[in-house]
């Protein structure tokens, strides 16, 4: 007998199947059968028998033992396999000896049917998609994927439509309802036939009548148990609606299914009946578009409740006896009960004359939709909705609620951010969360490893995806590598420019093998050589260039370095064949081992990924690609839920199929957003049932719209739903899912309310002051927010606005006078005038601005940026300003691997030489003999030393000594006056007695012109009274570590060379103007930012800078300041630097 248990609620249906179940099997060693949907309801239900079997009356503490929860699938392959051999039934039967049939089991002889038929007339679209022929074509990484896909729609037409497989196997190229195949499709039962004949076992719908007709008239055939149950289904395949129906001819088989609406039931018996299995052959169901359709009153239940329609529509009159459980306990007085009594007696809005609604409720937070803006909001105003809903209901527990997301894996972080951190202050990182069902690459690190391997050896091997490889917590574990270790290897490739490939194997992919600059074997050949000799000693080996800065310490970290390289090559290498399957599972097996270890506590990682590497691949011989193996892999890795998962006592998250009718007293559903929920149904057109489908059969759309329903009426004291109601970046409103309208549209019926009762907009930001006032959000009494932090953010917001500009007099007091009188090293007073504004930061507040990390270059460069090309140039020309031949100097830079490949690189290297040439050709003669060295030490007039070293002195002939420097950047402003500073200080130290110093008579500095190809030679003279110049110097670097100077190098440079007599101030101050804007002008300077704008970000404009005056008396800090009235400090601080630099110079 098939019996019939229906309720609305999950829990309702529990206690109805324990009460069955309290009536023991006649044999008392006999296994429980129950069959439930997901792993999520199996844990539920495990734990809610636990309390009711063998307790006493009005008592918890029973026990459920010798229950198999099995699945729907797996209980009728095994009633089956055990009806046609003969045996006595066992649930556990492993599933590889029940059904071969499986996809999994399926796809091999597929694959072997697809390659011996490819060439097969009806298979030519096929040929075409998997790229059939042509070795070389990008679609033949398709092989393997469409016979998995071809083995999904298989097994998937088996279960759901057996009718059209067993007509297959008689020969009927139809569809299961009596049409012929489409003229596209038509070629799939041929197929099947072949794939039929592959496997040498017929197929589970072929002798399903025989199965169902043995089970009708033999009640001992399997000596199945007496009683079997099945809970929790909103839709049943057609071969196990045929199995179950036949098993009830001479056992009790007990159906428990959650259905909404009693009055749904009734009102859809009376319009459409239902469909009866065949006695003795396999039901055909009608197509979908002919099933009758109910006219229901309430929106959610007629939109949401398709499955459940087509399931009643199926079962029909194969139920003996149907059985309503009433709940136990009424529905609550509150808007939610309200909601849920609505669906339950289709119930329509407040003015509909059919059918009595609900009595009228308000908005008491029952139900409740959040509209945040995206998924990081959605997160932060659930933790703090969750934290009101603890406190306000001292009795609810983190197990009593459950959070369901369609899209687990974008929330998962995020998730992980917002709770669970033990130890932070906000009161919501107490709160543990276990999440259910994630992919097993997210928990299983090994198993990431070896797709992060596979993914490797199928792209270029770029240094970043190693480096990201090298940094993954097994791998690091096996070649001991710590944080330090990872940075200094990522600056060793970075420094060697590494780019992509571990040799000239994976360039040959590309047609680059004869370039084996910029791989791995490459850049480890300068690594390795760095630890034994010295790049400037010109000791390179082979085409390895020594890498400078590798130390002694680093040679056990260049040693693991190697070490993963090699094997990591050998992983590699076997990974780029065609082997068979068996052989692929070797190969990854082996590179578990090679390249990942872990604590003993993690052993299970490796076993895992061990045993699962095993279980895909098999034992079979099919030959398979490296695109089959990640095709493969991608299956491998889905999310897998599994019932440790779920009911442990923490704040639950899975998808929304595992736990979606389990009933809690707080159900959230997260994340339910237009774009991925209800799933967007794409009919694919290789799918039979997809074309024209039969009632029943699957829809993931309608099944999302189910999941839906049974979360809706899961809840019983609140549903939160939470979608992303804003763009985070423009603020642009986003319309709800669909389903979360019909939710909205029907509480608004039920209240009667003109404007949506239910739905809060929240904030953009947390830290807006909305969410720290009493009744901030509606429907919270006291503030939203919990988050201290936040409240400090928020209160900031609302106090008086800080200024634009700092006042720079209020960053620091003026220095100590002990401070003013310590002596000054000449290279700091050198950088603090290129750079006034970096040199008060770095060196008055002791601050560094953090350089942006720019990610490892990975490409290989076809032409050479400034940059690089100014660093090539500038490494020639010093070079052989130390007498090192321009050929030695390219022979260098071709082992360095900075240039590009081929032609490109001969070019730009060509180029380059050619300038370092002409410089070097004018510069050569400037430095006879070899250059001295002066030990400076000047004496101020307040006592203060000027001290320093200076170097690049050379004498001529005529016993006149000059500085002589060259560069292959344009002589621009800051080489002028490191320059003139340098010969102030040397002229200095000549006046007060140092006789090499009273040598030098100039300074020449020679580089690059400013247009063309030619050099710019510029000569700077010795000043007759060089101490009261470098005196005002020191004295304007004074001022300057007491406030930032408004004197940006350029534009004051700039200035001076616009201005002069004759000449409008306001001329001069407009070409610095431009200077300042330009795209590499210091406008973009961070520091000059921080000290005039407040942070880093603010931009600061030209005329910021201009808005100080002069003091009144026309001096600064003893430096007397030739500006005008109404001119501006920086006129006046430019001239005083700049103006003695234009009276001594000469320039060609």
């Amino acid at each position: 007998m098939l019996i019939l248990h229906r309720a609305e609620r999950t829990d309702t249906l529990a206690e109805a199947l324990a009460d069955v179940l309290s009536t023991p099997l006649d044999d008392p060693m006999r296994t429980e059968i129950v069959s439930v949907p997901a792993a999520g309801v199996e844990r539920w239900l495990a734990q809610h028998l636990a309390r009711r079997l063998g307790s006493g009356a009005g008592l918890s503490d029973g026990i459920a033992a010798n229950i198999d929860f099995t699945g729907p699938g797996r209980l009728a392959d095994a009633i089956s396999a055990a009806v046609l051999a003969g045996d006595r039934f066992t649930a556990d039967t492993p599933l590889s000896t029940v059904n071969p049939w499986r996809a999994t089991e399926l796809t091999w002889p597929v694959l072997r049917v697809l390659d011996e038929r490819i060439d097969d007339p009806d298979l030519t679209v096929i040929a075409r998609h998997i790229g059939a022929g042509d070795a070389e074509s990008p679609r033949v990484g398709r092989r393997y994927a469409t016979a998995r896909h071809l083995a999904e729609l298989f097994e998937r037409y088996g279960r759901s439509r057996p009718s059209m497989i067993a007509g297959w196997a008689d020969g009927d190229d139809l569809d299961g309802a009596g049409a012929p195949l489409r003229d596209d499709l038509a070629w799939q039962a041929g197929f099947w036939r072949a794939v039929r004949a592959e496997i040498g076992q017929p197929h589970p719908a072929e002798v399903l009548g025989e199965v169902c007709e043995r089970l009708r008239s033999d009640p001992g055939v399997a000596d199945l148990p007496g009683r079997l149950s099945v809970f929790g289904p909103t839709r049943i395949t057609e071969s196990f609606r045929n199995i179950i129906s036949a098993v009830s001819a001479h056992h009790d088989v007990h159906l428990f299914v959650p259905h909404a609406s009693p009055r749904l039931w009734e009102e859809l018996r009376a319009v459409g009946g239902g469909v009866s299995a065949a006695t003795s052959t396999v039901g055909v169901p009608p197509r979908r578009r002919g099933r009758p359709v109910p006219e229901l009153r309430n929106p959610l239940l007629a939109g949401l409740s398709r499955d459940l329609q087509e399931l009643q529509l199926r079962l029909g009159d194969v139920v003996d006896r149907d059985v309503h459980h009433p709940p136990a306990t009424p529905l609550p007085d509150t808007l939610l009960g309200a909601l849920q009594a609505g669906i339950r007696d289709d119930a329509g809005a407040r003015d509909d004359t059919g059918v009595s609604p609900p009595a009228e409720c308000a908005d008491d937070g029952s139900v409740e939709v959040h509209a945040c803006h995206g998924p990081e909001r959605q997160i932060e105003v659930l933790r703090d909705r969750l934290l009101h809903l603890f406190a306000d209901d001292p009795t609810l527990e983190p197990r009593d609620v459950l959070i369901m997301c369609p899209d687990v894996e974008t929330f998962a972080p995020l998730i992980r951010g917002a709770f669970g951190q033990a130890g932070l202050p906000h009161p919501a990182f107490d709160l543990r969360v276990r999440l259910a069902d994630r992919g097993v690459r997210q928990v299983n690190p090994v198993i990431d490893t070896v797709v992060g391997v596979v993914e490797l050896a199928a792209g270029r091997v770029t240094a970043g995806d190693v480096l990201d490889l090298l940094g993954a917590e097994p791998v690091r574990t096996r070649f001991a590598m710590t944080d330090d270790d990872l940075a200094l290897v990522r600056e060793w490739l970075g420094h060697s420019n590494v780019r992509w490939g571990l040799g000239t194997a994976e360039r040959a992919r590309f047609g680059l093998e004869r370039f084996r600059q910029g791989t791995f074997d490459a850049g480890l050949d300068r690594i390795a050589l760095g630890v034994v000799a010295e790049e400037t000693d010109d000791e390179w080996l082979g085409t390895a260039l020594p890498l400078a800065g590798v130390e002694s310490t680093g040679i056990d970290l260049v040693g693991r370095l190697d070490e993963f390289l090699d094997r990591l090559g050998r992983v590699l290498a076997d990974l780029t064949t065609t082997a068979p399957a068996h052989r692929w599972a070797e190969t990854l097996v082996e590179a578990v081992g090679s390249l990942t270890a872990t604590a003993p506590a993690d052993d299970w990682q490796r076993a895992q990924a061990i045993r699962m590497l095993e279980d895909a691949f098999g034992t079979t011989e099919e030959v398979l690609r490296l695109a089959d193996v990640r095709d493969l892999l991608s299956a491998l890795i889905a999310g897998r839920p599994t019932r440790s998962n779920f009911r442990t006592g923490e704040l639950t998250v899975c998808t929304m199929v595992p736990m979606r009718s389990v009933p809690h007293r707080v159900i959230v559903l997260l994340g339910i957003d237009a774009e991925v929920f209800p799933r967007v149904q794409r009919i694919d057109g290789d799918d039979v049932l997809g074309v024209d489908p039969l009632v029943g059969e699957r829809n993931p759309r309608d099944e999302d719209r189910q999941c839906f329903l049974d979360a809706i009426g899961a809840a019983q004291d609140n549903l939160l739903v939470f979608y992303s109601g804003a763009d985070p970046v423009s603020g642009r409103h986003i319309p709800p899912a669909v389903v979360v309208s019909e939710l909205i549209d029907t509480v608004d019926g039920l209240t009667g309310s003109d404007r949506p009762t239910i739905v809060r907009r929240h904030s953009l930001h947390g830290f807006d002051a909305r969410n720290f006032v009493d009744g901030g959000v509606r429907g919270i009494a006291g503030p939203f927010s919990h988050d201290a932090s936040l409240l400090a953010g928020a209160t900031a917001l609302r106090g008086p606005a800080d200024p634009v500009v700092p006042s720079a007099r209020e960053i620091l007091p003026a220095p100590e006078p002990t401070l003013e009188l310590a002596d000054i090293d000449l290279a700091s007073l050198i950088d603090f005038h290129v750079d006034p504004i970096t040199a008060f930061v770095r060196q008055r507040l002791g601050a560094r601005i953090p350089d942006d990390e720019t990610p490892h270059d990975d490409q290989l460069d076809v032409e050479l940026d400034p940059l690089d090309k100014w660093g090539i140039g500038d490494r020639f020309l010093t070079r052989m300003l130390a007498g090192v031949s321009i050929v030695d100097c390219e022979a260098a830079e071709l082992r360095r691997g900075t240039l590009p490949p081929f032609a490109f690189g001969t070019r730009e290297l060509a180029a380059i030489s050619r300038a370092v040439t002409r410089l070097h050709g004018v510069v050569a003669p400037l430095r006879p003999g070899s250059p001295e060295t002066l030990d400076i030490l000047v004496t101020l007039p307040d006592g203060r030393r000027v001290h320093g070293t200076v170097g690049e002195v050379f004498t001529a002939d005529d016993g006149q000594a000059r500085l002589v420097r060259a560069t292959y950047s344009r002589l621009k402003a800051k080489q002028q006056l490191s320059a003139w500073i340098t010969l102030l200080a040397v002229a200095a130290a000549a006046t007060q007695g140092n006789a090499g110093a009273g040598k030098v008579g100039s300074a020449v500095s020679v580089g690059r012109a400013a247009r063309g190809g030619g050099t710019t030679t510029l000569t700077l003279r010795r000043p007759e009274d060089p101490v009261p110049l470098l005196d005002q110097l020191v004295r304007l670097r004074d001022e300057g570590l007491r406030r930032p100077l408004p004197l940006p190098l350029e534009p004051a440079f700039t200035f001076v060379d616009n201005d002069g007599p004759g000449r409008r101030s306001h001329w001069a101050l407009n070409s610095a103007r431009k200077v300042f804007d330009d795209t590499f002008g210091p406008r973009h300077d961070r520091y000059l930012k921080l000290a005039f704008g407040g942070d880093v970000l603010t931009d600061v404009e030209f005329d910021a800078l201009l808005e100080e005056r002069a003091p009144g008396d026309r001096a600064l800090g003893g430096v007397e300041l030739a500006v005008a009235e109404d001119e501006p400090l920086f006129s006046g601080l430019a001239r005083a630097v700049w103006v003695p630099v234009g009276q001594h110079r000469e320039g060609s």
